[in-house]
């Protein structure tokens, strides 16, 4: 998150910002969570990410400029499309050349290692959900995400595919079936041999559910 205040202009070394920072966020968590927090853990914690930090500094001076500047823990919501969320951060894109019209994308920050290429599946639903918050509050279309990997110094940008999107209205109908005490069918490719309650559960197949 302090990312976000980073100055690309100023000549500061990407490396010795991160320290600072770390420290900035060891000193600061304990005020923040309280006694969630085990202080043996955290100076642990704290010391591995200082080992690699040479290696998160190189790895992410080549994609700084995607996160900077940006907004942080954006919380928007749509009733037209029954959706809402936090976005972890909204970074603004400058236009060609750095002129002309700019653009704003989301971003979600995972600690989880990233894939060994793209992006897991989960957060690429996540980050389809973010995209049409971010379309309906701008009414233009977005049509990227990026998802950070802070601990691999890893941004990746990814395109928001249309079954991304469909993925996404389908959750949400789901959702919505459950929150009216209804389960929603059964796809076709459950797990139903390794579950526990078969005999009890309600859930059926259709034929919709096999396409759709």
């Amino acid at each position: 998150m302090y990312l976000s205040e980073f100055e690309l202009e100023r000549e500061i070394d990407l490396e010795d910002w991160l320290r600072d920072a770390l420290d900035r966020a060891a000193a600061e968590l304990p005020v923040i969570c309280g006694e969630e927090v085990n202080q043996h853990d955290l100076r642990a914690a704290a010391g591995e990410i200082r080992e690699i930090l040479p290696e998160i500094a190189s790895n992410l001076s080549q994609k700084l400029y995607l996160l900077i500047p940006s907004e942080v823990e954006v919380d928007l919501r749509s009733d037209r499309l029954g959706l809402s969320g936090r976005i972890d951060r909204i970074v603004s894109i400058a236009g060609d050349g750095g002129s002309g019209e700019g653009f704003s994308i989301p971003s979600i920050i995972k600690t989880n290692p990233p894939p060994e290429t793209g992006i897991w599946r989960s957060d690429r639903i996540r980050l389809a959900g973010y995209a049409m918050l971010l379309e309906d509050e701008l009414n233009r279309r977005v049509d990227s995400g990026i998802v950070e990997y802070p601990l691999a110094g890893e941004v990746r940008e990814v395109e928001i595919r249309s079954s991304d999107r469909r993925r996404v209205l389908r959750i949400r109908d789901r959702v919505r079936l459950i929150n009216g005490g209804k389960l929603p069918d059964r796809p076709r490719d459950a797990p139903c041999d390794r579950c526990p309650v078969t005999e009890v559960c309600e859930t059926r197949q259709t034929l919709a559910s096999k396409f759709f």
